[in-house]
């Protein structure tokens, strides 16, 4: 591949996915028609019925229809709730357990790389290497605000990369992790829930400044608690902590050659055809000058804010693309 792969998340269709609006393959059919693949990534929990455990059925039907489509299966998301049992978290035998049959299902759908999460610490992940070898797999370690490519827990699984020194391990940049504001929408949902607009440029102010996550974040409380802002309204503004993380891009070319995908974050398109909260060029050029020539999703997170009715995901997406491809060029 002598430039990276474009597509889309489904997860970026949450809304019309849970309204009814598609069935899955009416959704492939979508991402085909809008032009937004060829690469496509499911989440499979929130795609398959009975997932892990498909029928052979089901496996067809979504092969043929990719096949069909011209789509090409990028990365399955898979998910380990430790906190599944309501007395303890799960022990690292059954969370093997409880992701190896998502290994199994993710190399007979077609896809090479499976998302992992933080839930599949270490010792959980070492365990699981040899299964991803033996089926062809990578697993993706997802890296999601509020880590970034060399906080603490991310710096755990990157000693451990270099131990094993496993073709099946690598990570998945969201770049979530390293945006330069709050999101506008998110900012919004604050000021809906009753936080003072004028306390906007504060929160802006606090969530870029140094210190930890929860620093920062008692650092706003007790500004909005001087300014006599009710509890529940301010507490709202944590999301904005721990969904939008602001570490510094230029160090996700620390992680290659080891980045297997990537979830190209974004929350709007504004006018000049530009995200206001993340910078591209800033995010897709340390990969791209370091050699990344793999898939990229486009991963709109807008939709936990957007009304059903306003709705308008792919053409949403092909803006995004458009933004990718200068960006893409630019960095040539």
């Amino acid at each position: 591949m002598t430039a990276p792969m474009l597509g889309t998340t489904l997860y970026s269709f949450t809304n019309e996915w849970v309204i009814g609006r598609y069935t899955l393959t009416g959704l492939l059919e979508e991402v085909a028609a809008a032009g937004i693949g060829p690469g496509v990534e499911v989440v499979g929990f929130q795609s398959f019925r009975g997932y892990p455990h498909l029928d052979r059925e089901t496996v067809r039907v979504f092969r043929d229809a990719v096949d069909r489509l011209g789509l090409v299966p990028t990365s399955l998301g898979s998910n380990i709730d430790i906190a599944i049992r309501t007395d303890r978290d799960l022990t690292t035998d059954e969370r093997v357990e409880y992701t190896v049959p998502q290994l199994e299902v993710a190399a007979e759908l077609g896809f090479p790389v499976v998302r992992v999460q933080i839930g599949a610490d270490p010792a959980t992940l070492e365990r699981l290497v040899p299964v991803a070898e033996r089926l062809g797999l990578h697993l993706g370690m997802e890296i999601h605000a509020p880590e970034g490519p060399a906080t603490p827990k991310v710096l755990r699984y990157r000693e451990l990369y270099d131990r094993l020194d496993s073709e099946a391990l690598g990570f998945i940049p969201d770049f979530s992790s390293t945006m330069h504001r709050i999101t506008d929408g998110l900012a919004e949902t604050f000021v809906d829930s009753g936080l003072p607009r004028d306390l906007l440029d504060d929160l802006q102010r606090i969530w870029a400044g140094d210190g930890g996550q929860g620093e920062r974040l008692s650092e706003f409380l007790t500004l909005a608690s001087d300014a006599g802002v009710d509890d529940a309204a301010a507490n709202t503004v944590a999301a904005a902590f721990t969904m939008n993380g602001h570490e510094d891009p230029a160090a996700w070319a620390e992680l290659m050659p080891r980045v297997r995908h990537i979830h190209a974050k974004f929350y709007e398109i504004d006018a000049e055809g530009e995200e206001p909260s993340i910078d591209y060029a800033a995010n897709l050029g340390p990969l791209l000058r370091a050699g990344f020539r793999g898939s990229i999703s486009s991963e709109w997170e807008a939709h936990s804010w957007t009304p059903n009715d306003e709705l308008a995901t792919a053409d949403m997406i092909r803006r995004h693309h458009d933004l990718m491809r200068r960006t893409l060029t630019e960095g040539e």
